[in-house]
């Protein structure tokens, strides 16, 4: 959430609703789901704050983060001092965590080992969330693509047209058997390298039903997303860790196949989701990005072919 006052006097309110004096508070990267660190002056105590809309999912977060801290290996950042905050802060919801060393990490940035090691934390994290048993309706991207499609009018539908046919309904559609808890904002942002594997994982409140390989698609494609147009290099490097992860991953086809798709259509929603009709330049855009998405089918296509 972006922040319109000075961390000073932040600081004042947060004294007041906290009834204890802090040492220091720091605004953090905004890449980070977290967004300060507070330092408690009497025992130098430090935890995060983070500010967000009220959220209707807090006693499902707390359920599942005690499934995750039961699970060995699997690092969960939780709230504190939940009894002191009121329960909301200028409008918005007031948290407090647990703080967490370590640093966000872009796929092109892990070595082959690294990558490996994380790819296996993600395991042992997506294990424990299926102890939760919640109950969570998955993503209806097959309903986006209809909706998209009855918009696609003029030159700007013409493009998107050529896009959403290039993606069957049947690819786009999740097999309930097969659906899991899933982290479901799981960006660079989101979790913490330290050590060389991860040390903590963050806004755990946006989790949803899904596949697993919907949370490794996000991790992927924000950080292709994160880079400048021109970065062509780094996001090849991004789509050979993709191509490890597929391989590396216990994961099939179908899963690889739906999530890449699923990913693609949230792009869709996010630039025609409100309009009448699509226009050039939200085409255009889409149309870009599409390369993108385009080559990670072509990577799960050549790792699952079809006489395998």
């Amino acid at each position: 959430m972006k922040q319109d006052f000075r961390t000073e006097d932040l600081k004042a309110e947060l004294e007041m609703a906290l009834g204890f004096r802090l040492r220091s508070l720091t605004r953090l990267d905004g890449a980070r789901a977290l967004n300060f660190k507070a330092v408690r002056e009497s025992d130098g105590f430090a935890f995060a704050v983070k500010c967000a809309p009220p959220n209707e999912r807090q006693g499902l977060f707390a359920h599942l983060v005690e499934h995750l801290e039961v699970t060995k290996g699997t690092k969960a950042v939780r709230r504190v001092f939940e009894k002191e905050c009121p329960p909301t802060f200028r409008g918005c919801r007031l948290v407090c965590m647990s703080w967490c060393d370590g640093a966000r990490m872009l796929p092109d940035e892990l070595t082959p080992e690294q990558l490996a090691v994380f790819l296996d934390d993600y395991r042992e994290f997506s294990a424990a969330m299926q102890k939760a048993k919640l109950y969570l309706p998955h993503n209806p991207s097959v309903k986006w693509r209809r909706e998209a499609l009855a918009k696609c009018r003029g030159l700007g539908g013409r493009i998107l047209r050529r896009l959403l046919e290039e993606i069957p309904e049947d690819e786009l559609a999740y097999r309930d058997e097969m659906l899991r808890i899933v982290h479901g904002d799981f960006h660079h942002g989101n979790f913490l390298f330290a050590g060389g594997r991860v040390a903590g994982y963050l806004d755990l409140e946006e989790f949803c039903a899904g596949y697993p390989t919907d949370d490794m698609m996000r991790y992927f494609c924000c950080a292709a997303e994160h880079l400048r147009w021109y970065e062509l290099g780094r996001k090849r490097r991004v789509l050979r860790q993709f191509e490890r992860a597929v391989a590396l991953l216990p994961y099939s086809r179908h899963e690889w196949i739906v999530s890449v798709n699923v990913r693609f259509m949230n792009r869709v929603f996010m630039r025609t989701g409100s309009r009448e009709r699509v226009g050039l330049w939200p085409a255009l855009h889409l149309a870009f990005r599409a390369r993108f998405y385009r080559e990670m089918r072509r990577i799960v296509r050549r790792a699952f072919p079809p006489n395998v």
